[in-house]
């Protein structure tokens, strides 16, 4: 029995990111070709990798800084 090889089962024609694509760009290229990772790169070269858990973080963490925001704004607190 012969050992495969990554080459031979990886995914090719790779969707990636460019370094300055937003995170809800990266979310939506993620929801619609339904990938969970997706290779980041910049000037052509891999610079990194982002999961769909990474991007929800990154969500949350900037609807909260949104919901912060707001309601110092409502309150009159800085």
């Amino acid at each position: 029995s012969r050992e495969l090889t990554v080459g031979e089962i990886m995914s090719k024609n790779v969707l990636c990111a460019d370094i300055n694509n937003s995170i809800y760009e990266c979310m939506a290229i993620m929801n619609s070709k339904r990938v969970r990772h997706l290779p980041v790169v910049e000037n052509e070269k891999l610079s990194g990798i982002v999961s769909i858990g990474d991007i929800v973080n990154a969500v949350i963490e900037d609807k909260e800084f949104t919901i912060n925001q707001l309601t110092n704004y409502i309150t009159g607190t800085r």
